[in-house]
C-alpha cells in the first residue's frame, strides 16, 4: 500500500518546490490541481473568466482526490500539492484516505512572509517572460484565506528561508 502526502501552505510558499523534491527522492507521483487546470484550460480561464474557473475547480479537486487514493491503494506514493487552506478540508481528506486504508501525511510549508513575496515576484517575472507553467499571482491573491495547521495535523514542517 502506498501513501498520500498532502502539501499544505500559502500561495508562493514553496509547495511545488517541496513536492518536486519529494517526488524525486521517493519516486512518487504528483497530482497538482493547478497543473491540471492549466493543462485543461490554460491560464486564460483564471485571468478572463474566474466564474468558470471556480465552477471547474471543485471537479478537478474531486478527480485528484479519487485518483490519488486509487494510486496509493495500488502502491504508489502520491503527492497532492494544492494548498489545503482550511482545517475542514484537511480533516475531510485525511478521513477519506484513512477510510480507504491509506496512510496520509500533511507536510506544512511554513515560509516567512517576506520570502514568500520574493518567490511570488520571481514566479510572476517568469510568467511575464513566457513560462506559462503557473497562474499569475495578483496582489489580491497573495493574502488568500489560509488556516495555519495546528501542530496535531502536521506530519512534516518545512521552512524555506
Amino acid at each position: 500500500m502506498g501513501k498520500v502526502i498532502l502539501v499544505c501552505g500559502k500561495i508562493g510558499s514553496g509547495k511545488t518546490t517541496h513536492a518536486n523534491a519529494l517526488a524525486e527522492r521517493d519516486n512518487a507521483v504528483i497530482f497538482a490541481h493547478d497543473e491540471i487546470m492549466l493543462g485543461l484550460f490554460g491560464a486564460e480561464l483564471y485571468e478572463n473568466d474566474k466564474e468558470q474557473f471556480y465552477k471547474y475547480a471543485p471537479w478537478v479537486e474531486e478527480y485528484v482526490k479519487r485518483k490519488a487514493g486509487e494510486s496509493a491503494k495500488a502502491g504508489a506514493t502520491v503527492i497532492c500539492a494544492n494548498g489545503f487552506w482550511s482545517r475542514a478540508e484537511r480533516d475531510e481528506l485525511r478521513k477519506f484516505y484513512t477510510n480507504m486504508g491509506i496512510s496520509c501525511e500533511l507536510h506544512y510549508i511554513d515560509t516567512p512572509e517576506e520570502q514568500r513575496h520574493k518567490y511570488i515576484q520571481k514566479r510572476n517575472d517568469e510568467i511575464r517572460g513566457g513560462d506559462l507553467g503557473y497562474i499569475f499571482t495578483h496582489d489580491s491573491d497573495i493574502n488568500h484565506y489560509f488556516e495555519v495547521p495546528d501542530e496535531d495535523e502536521i506530519t512534516v514542517r518545512v521552512t524555506f528561508e
